[in-house]
């Protein structure tokens, strides 16, 4: 009976977040209140109260769905079979074809990026944003300074300068998808998109080769 009672726990949690992102899609998180998602899910706000402490919790629940697929798409930044600008070119692709192809994923993030105002009771999420910024601005440099060893930098480059360029030029891209999330054009030419950047980082076309030759 108890292990019933946590599958059944289990299940109206996983409405509730699902439900969660229908409705912020549609009306965006500042004008969604727990009562609005309580309705929409043909349950109480007691249920909601009963698994998330408030909206910034669940918010922060429906976020946490898309964080074992992100990990994975970060492990192409680790895959020493490939030089490092190579990994940065396979590593924003995937990304990319992840959000065309996956809708949850697509849809969380166009949630985060142009459904949230980081304001009122949603305000810690600008320092959550700040910290993953630097953290992601710091992997993205980690992979720029073993390029830098490795003499695949044109001259004058600085990792953490081009980490800071490379990191807003993926966020850009993302949000003018994001507005406009029904048009392919950045998927379809996201190669064309990203050249004219990796041609002013790195030389001869190293982010191209393919697989680094076995040590």
């Amino acid at each position: 009976m108890a292990r019933r009672t946590r599958e059944e726990a289990e299940q109206t949690r996983q409405l509730l977040l699902d439900t969660a992102e229908k409705v912020f899609w549609e009306q965006g998180v500042a004008a969604t209140s727990l009562t609005d998602i309580a309705a929409a899910a043909g349950l109480t706000r007691g249920a909601i109260y009963w698994h998330f402490a408030n909206k910034l919790d669940l918010f922060n629940a429906l976020c946490d769905r898309i964080v074992p697929a992100l990990e994975i798409i970060d492990g192409i930044l680790l895959d020493t079979h490939y030089n490092p600008a190579a990994r940065l070119w396979r590593h924003v692709h995937a990304m990319f074809d992840l959000l065309y192809h996956d809708q949850r994923m697509r849809r969380i993030c166009a949630i985060h990026h142009i459904g949230c105002e980081q304001v009122g009771e949603m305000a810690p999420l600008l320092l959550e944003q700040l910290s993953w910024t630097q953290e992601k601005e710091a992997q993205l440099t980690r992979v720029l300074e073993e390029a830098g060893q490795q003499g695949l930098l044109r001259p004058g480059v600085v990792p953490t300068l081009a980490a800071i360029g490379l990191h807003s030029l993926y966020g850009g891209l993302c949000h003018s998808w994001m507005i406009a999330i029904e048009n392919d054009t950045i998927h379809r030419h996201l190669s064309a998109m990203l050249s004219p950047y990796f041609v002013g980082v790195f030389q001869d076309d190293c982010w191209l080769q393919g697989a680094a030759p076995a040590a």
